[in-house]
């Protein structure tokens, strides 16, 4: 795969080219608004008796440029963080949800030979690719202390992609986060983390 075709969030377009849009919107934006500023501080309606006034470009340029960095530091927070390096899953495990069950299996055929106890070995890498049968789901997995060490949103016609690293043995439980349904609250299964 070419590193401009990374995949970020499945397929639901989060590439790097998408972002490399998304950043020039904002960019373009932030100028935009940073000349309508400028023009109208250069072209008032009337004059402004307020003594602060004429620090109003300061102003201005200061929360601009906190705001700029702010942006720009949370670059590396940005969800996935797993697609931008070359982090290789050792072990893809299909899921499919439906009203009101998850199936997790190795096969790439949907719904099919779902296992009621999955294991996977501690230290493993694992891809989830993610989909829906029926309507929207969130897929959240919880550690064994009942902590959520991540989630995806599930829905039908795509296919959503999440890898995680299991370090730690025990029981991790998968629970619907997005209301599916009058069933919702029992839409929940486990795998066990194995250390062996």
């Amino acid at each position: 795969m070419s590193p401009l075709g990374i995949t970020l969030a499945g397929q639901v377009g989060m590439n790097i080219t998408f972002l490399a849009i998304l950043l020039a919107m904002a960019v373009a934006i932030t100028v935009i608004g940073v000349g309508a500023v400028i023009w109208s501080t250069r072209h008032p309606e009337d004059t402004d008796s307020h003594g602060l006034a004429k620090y109003e470009r300061h102003w201005t340029l200061i929360i601009i440029v906190i705001f700029i960095t702010f942006s720009i530091s949370t670059i590396p927070f940005i969800p996935y963080p797993y697609a931008h390096s070359n982090v290789k899953p050792n072990m893809i495990v299909h899921v499919q949800a439906h009203q009101f069950a998850w199936c997790l299996t190795n096969s790439s055929y949907w719904g099919t030979n779902c296992a009621s106890q999955y294991q996977i070995p501690a230290g493993s890498t694992v891809e989830f690719q993610t989909n829906s049968s029926d309507t929207t789901h969130g897929f959240g997995v919880y550690d064994p202390s009942g902590a959520i060490i991540f989630q995806v949103q599930v829905m039908p016609g795509f296919i959503n992609n999440i890898t995680y690293t299991f370090s730690t043995p025990g029981i991790y439980y998968i629970r619907c986060l997005e209301f599916c349904g009058y069933g919702h609250y029992a839409m929940y299964t486990s795998f066990n983390v194995t250390s062996t």
